[in-house]
């Protein structure tokens, strides 16, 4: 998901109208994405409705796309502005 926000997706609104159909939004497909690591933690305090599990959801987004654009300017010292990132593979 921070990958896409990125690097690909393009959301255009005009007076509060979407502009692009969801699948021409620039989603990663599944054979596209890189491999993701999964961690279990136990908490290790007894939680009966969710058995230990907790989640951090899309907050784990929020750093992803000022990590690319890094990545980017180390590698080629372009400093990119704008979202999703140009001038890359995935948006020449």
């Amino acid at each position: 998901m921070g990958l896409g926000y990125a690097l690909t997706e393009r959301y255009p609104i005009v007076d509060g109208r979407p502009q692009v159909k969801y699948a021409t939004l620039g989603l990663f497909r599944a054979n596209e994405a890189p491999p993701i690591e999964t961690v279990l933690v136990d908490s290790g305090i007894p939680n009966p409705q969710t058995y230990g599990a907790k989640g951090i959801g899309e907050l784990s987004t929020i750093p992803t796309a000022p990590a690319v654009q890094n990545a980017y300017w180390r590698f080629d010292g372009k400093f990119r502005t704008s979202l999703p990132l140009e001038h890359t593979a995935y948006r020449p």
